[in-house]
């Protein structure tokens, strides 16, 4: 048998940056036993199999990384619209859409420009839920090889965010700092074991850009990903951490702008959108561009 499928860089407008993905745009004939082994094989950090919906979406998405499946991320639902625009999919959709993932419905606003061409896609992620601080700063810094203080001097707690993904948040004071980073295997396990979670999503407010609020890393070895390029999910976590520390200037709606992949040689950008009322969260929004850059067949 052959499958087909498309090449797509997400989080950019340049061909070669943000983060890969591999989109199969008709995974029906693809035997379940095979999706698992087809994401290892090609060994993105994500791989998307498209079907038919079975609701009123658009389709229905399946996103595994190379070592499980995960009922939500963000790139490869950024991605896999980018992808089905390419393949003429989205021709007769409004600037709505709704793709159908295992975690849930997941909204997806398409941003097109004045010549019709999709921009970019900006998806709707789920309500945050705060899991828990972690005050065992000492066994991050450890994991990360960096020294307590650089976690210490920013204020900010280590916090367990999810909107749809838990996502282990490190703040950490500077763009030195971050390019420090050696993780540690070992102390990784040890930090799983005494929280639950071993995964971490590091930033700083010392960018690169000038433009970017924030820069970034994500190590989440669990799911086979040393190191992330571009991280929508945990990027929707870290707009709603920052809001709920009050991090960033508040307001209705507080826009945030995150450079990450800087350090892999993958530049990527994302844009983040915290909507309020009051004191509560009630919206959490990423989006970015992305970029087919190619396709081949799969013979398996």
């Amino acid at each position: 048998m052959s499958y087909r499928f498309l090449l797509v860089d997400v989080f950019t407008e340049t061909p070669f940056g943000g983060n890969q993905l591999a989109v199969f745009p008709d995974a029906t004939d693809i035997p379940d036993a095979l999706l698992q082994t087809i994401a290892r094989e090609l060994n993105f950090t994500e791989t998307t199999f498209v079907y038919p919906c079975t609701s009123d979406t658009l389709a229905r998405l399946r996103i595994f990384t190379p070592e499980a499946e995960v009922p939500f991320a963000g790139h490869p639902v950024v991605g896999t619209a980018f992808a089905l625009e390419h393949e003429g999919r989205l021709r007769d959709c409004s600037s709505d859409v709704v793709l159908e993932l295992e975690g849930g419905d997941c909204p997806v606003h398409l941003n097109r420009g004045d010549d019709g061409r999709l921009l970019r896609a900006v998806m709707t992620q789920q309500k945050p839920v705060f899991l828990g601080e972690s005050h065992r700063t000492d066994i991050v810094a450890e994991a990360l090889g960096i020294d307590v203080a650089d976690i210490a001097i920013t204020g900010l707690p280590c916090e367990v965010v999810s909107t749809g993904l838990p996502v282990h948040m490190v703040p950490v004071g500077s763009l030195e700092a971050m390019r420090r980073i050696q993780i540690h295997p070992d102390k990784l396990t040890q930090l799983s074991n005494a929280i639950g979670f071993g995964d971490l999503f590091v930033f700083t407010f010392d960018t690169v850009d000038p433009t970017a609020t924030v820069h970034c890393r994500m190590f989440a070895p669990s799911f086979g990903i040393p190191e992330d390029p571009a991280t929508g999910s945990a990027n929707g976590c870290l707009g709603a951490y920052l809001v709920r520390n009050r991090a960033v200037p508040m307001s209705r709606l507080i826009r945030i702008e995150s450079e990450q992949g800087i350090e892999m040689g993958r530049p990527s950008r994302l844009s983040i959108e915290i909507e309020t009322a009051g004191q509560r969260i009630v919206a959490v929004r990423v989006g970015g561009a992305a970029v087919v850059v190619g396709e081949g067949t799969l013979l398996a």
